[in-house]
């Protein structure tokens, strides 16, 4: 009975044919092709990384270990590794095409990395979302869930990530026909590629641009992107060369350029790798057979489809093998081949009872997951309920916390004020301390002034008495008469110079008492040491010439340092004076300067008599005013080097000395160089005018 069923339907079949072929006899009909789509295991998987570890490619491979994974993860301490787990699952029941399950899972996934407030694994869940409603047709969402992931990348600065979401809304606005859109996506994501020099990414997204211009009807526009894309992907990128031709190739075939069309799918063939995703390779065969039957070459037609079967039974897509047994079916009919074609049209209808099949199956699934839905939605609002009573047992516990936190404040409030108070009274004290610490520091100032008074007081009653006496005596014997001309002019020259002392004496006791006293401002300028020092050589230069000693000055010409102008002539004055004072006849005293960094330092050398050891540590008075005679029996107030100095280290240099007894002495201060142009200054004016004269 059964046979008899069999060979009845295909009786039918023959004689539906027989009349299908006479209808179509008038017309030559263009072979079908299945739409090109994404395959849905590839819709993200070779984009974003599914996780931090190795995963099978064979789907069922995959969805056992990703249950092994959620297994071991069942911990709640493993949260991460149950999100990873649910993620691979869904993985593999999108490859399987169970989209339900798939759309499942990577909401749990998504939910646990939430949960773990992990942004960029939330992203990566949101674009695996996005791709599983897409393949279940769930457009609005899958929008939704791309839209989110962009966002997410995009707080997280993840330019490519954001890129290739950007593509997969731009496919998504194109399948809705929302060109704009669509063309702003892609065109965004072309962006990014361009910028990060990526050319196989920047050519799929040419191509993809061409293609809207294709749907768009705006076939030049189409051309010209998809002939950019062919160029940028270069003779390395066979996969990406082999989908601008396909691009190409199905605008020819709709401008009706069959030859065109036929040579651009024949490069695309050849150029598309053996390894490649099974479906797009089925698509290619099934347009360069239809572009064969257009041109009439049904047996290329024939052969070519029979090609594409077996790649398209790897595949999987039973779609796509329906649509090359409708095409085989009506090559057969129209070329008389009706066995062949009963054949192919009685595969052609268990496909289509398989395809229902799944569509029934795929529409009872969708009817339960609404249930579950449903049933889950008075789940939560039975939930919502029992929250609700919790949230009144929260308020009465709140009043009650109220209470206590109030008790506890008043408490804490007079704890803050005994603090404050203690602390105040330790202000207080702190301030106490501080004025007599003031007070204390003033007292120490007072007796350094006073020994400042006593000191100035000693120096003039001892130093300024001994050249007034002098000055006294003689004029009583000018006064008397009783002088010859020959002591008198011996006389004169010993009160002269003795006057001299006294001036320079009183020179650096005004100084001196200036600086202790007032603690006078220094006023520093830009002015040439060399200048000045020559300056101060001819002052001392008759003192020389006495003493037959040579005063050399060998500075640069010129050396600009930046200082108080008065301050360093009285340092030149009291070092060259104390260098011609202890140097013996017929000495040298040589003034040199070198640079050192920022600073120049200027020495001033004698071959005198030296310093005693013992005497180093009271050259510059740190133990009050230290004083010798000089060779010629000199007097000194022991104020010079200390007062040298204290102007010195004012003007951010320092003053030092090296000294052996016998051997002379070197005295080097430091002073800043100065920067810029050099204002002359009008006394420094003079002293050149003078010299020059």
């Amino acid at each position: 009975m059964t046979r008899f069923l069999q060979l009845y339907r295909k009786v039918l079949l023959a004689l539906g044919l027989v009349v299908a072929a006479g209808m179509e006899a008038s017309a030559r009909p263009a072979t079908e092709v299945v739409r090109e789509q994404t395959p849905p295991w590839q819709v993200g998987q070779g984009e974003l990384a599914l996780a931090n570890r190795p995963v099978p490619l064979n789907p069922e491979a995959r969805l056992q270990y990703g249950q092994r994974l959620l297994q071991q993860a069942s911990r709640p301490a493993r949260i991460h590794n149950q999100a990873l787990g649910h993620r691979i699952i869904a993985s593999a029941h999108q490859e399987l095409r169970h989209y339900n399950r798939a759309v499942r899972h990577f909401r749990r996934a998504l939910q646990l990395h939430r949960q773990l407030r992990n942004r960029q694994h939330v992203g990566v869940d949101l674009f695996y979302l996005g791709g599983a409603l897409l393949s279940q047709g769930d457009t609005g969402q899958a929008r939704q869930a791309y839209q989110a992931a962009l966002q997410s990348f995009g707080q997280l600065q993840q330019a490519t990530k954001a890129a290739q979401v950007q593509e997969r809304l731009g496919n998504l606005y194109s399948q809705q026909g929302k060109w704009a859109q669509a063309l702003a996506s892609q065109a965004r994501a072309l962006q990014t590629w361009q910028h990060s020099h990526d050319s196989a990414r920047v050519a799929s997204t040419l191509t993809a641009i061409g293609n809207v211009y294709h749907q768009q009807r705006h076939f030049s526009r189409a051309l010209f992107y998809l002939h950019q894309a062919l160029q940028t992907a270069g003779k390395t990128d066979s996969i990406r060369q082999s989908e601008s031709l396909a691009g190409m190739g199905r605008v020819y075939l709709t401008l009706g350029n069959d030859e065109a069309a036929l040579n651009s799918f024949r490069r695309a063939v050849q150029l598309h790798p053996v390894a490649a995703a099974p479906v797009q390779q089925a698509n290619l065969y099934q347009l360069l057979a239809a572009t064969h039957d257009s041109l009439g070459h049904w047996a290329a037609t024939e052969q070519t489809l029979l090609r594409s079967l077996p790649i398209a039974r790897r595949g999987g897509s039973k779609a796509q093998l329906n649509v090359i047994y409708k095409s085989l079916a009506s090559l057969y009919r129209r070329t008389g081949n009706y066995k062949q074609a009963l054949e192919a049209t009685t595969h052609f209808a268990e496909l289509q009872d398989s395809l229902f099949a799944d569509e029934r199956s795929a529409q009872v699934a969708e009817l339960r997951t609404r249930y579950e839905t449903e049933k889950k939605e008075r789940e939560i609002q039975l939930l919502t309920k029992d929250r609700q009573i919790q949230d009144a047992i929260l308020r009465r516990q709140k009043l009650l916390r109220n209470a206590l936190a109030t008790g506890a404040l008043l408490l804490l409030i007079i704890v803050a004020g005994l603090y404050r108070g203690r602390q105040q009274q330790q202000r207080i004290n702190r301030l106490l301390e501080r004025k007599n610490t003031a007070i204390n520091r003033q007292k120490e100032e007072l007796g350094r002034l006073n020994r400042t008074k006593d000191t100035l007081f000693s120096v003039i009653s001892h130093d300024l008495r001994s050249p007034l006496s002098s000055l006294y005596a003689l004029l009583n014997l000018l006064n008397m008469g009783a002088l010859p001309p020959e002591r008198l002019a011996l006389h004169s020259a010993r009160l002269t110079r003795g006057l001299n002392n006294t001036l320079l004496l009183l020179d650096n006791l005004l100084n001196w008492s200036a600086a202790q006293i007032r603690d006078d401002k220094i006023r520093p300028e830009r002015l040439r040491l060399d200048v000045l020092t020559e300056e101060a050589v001819a002052l001392l230069l008759a003192d020389a010439e006495r003493k037959g000693i040579q005063l050399l000055n060998q500075l640069p010409v010129p050396l600009q340092v930046r200082a108080d102008i008065n301050m360093v002539r009285l340092v030149l004055r009291n070092l060259l004076g104390n260098a011609l004072k202890f140097t013996p006849e017929g000495g040298r005293v040589t003034v040199s300067a070198a640079r050192q960094g920022a600073m120049w330092a200027i020495a001033i050398q004698d071959t005198g008599v030296g310093i005693p050891a013992a005497a180093h540590d009271k050259v510059f008075g740190q133990d009050g005013a230290f004083s010798t005679l000089g060779t010629a029996r000199e007097k000194g107030t022991g104020l010079g080097l200390q007062l040298c100095k204290d102007f010195v280290e004012r003007n951010g240099g320092q003053l030092s000395f090296i000294s052996e007894q016998g051997q002379g002495t070197t005295f080097t201060f430091t002073l800043p160089a100065a920067v810029g142009s050099l204002t002359e200054i009008p006394a420094v004016r003079a002293t050149e005018a003078a010299a020059a004269e």
